[in-house]
């Protein structure tokens, strides 16, 4: 599987600190919902005809990781 580009998701910041549900994930994520509680986004999505939607929390701060192999 290719590597997804998620760059237009992590750096909106209207998306920082909230959760996103997305469709078309495995081509170019597409947002159809954000909001602040994981029930909250559901429910969006699920007005909107998104009954199965990819949902992830968006981080406030984007931190490095460093590890070993």
């Amino acid at each position: 599987m290719k590597a997804i580009d998620m760059k237009h998701i992590y750096s909106n910041r209207n998306y920082k600190g909230n959760w996103v549900a997305m469709i078309d994930f495995e081509t170019r994520p597409k947002v159809v919902a954000y909001a602040k509680t994981l029930h909250e986004v559901l429910e969006k999505a699920n007005e909107k005809g998104y009954i199965h939607p990819a949902v992830t929390q968006i981080p406030k701060k984007i931190l490095p990781i460093v590890g070993i192999i």
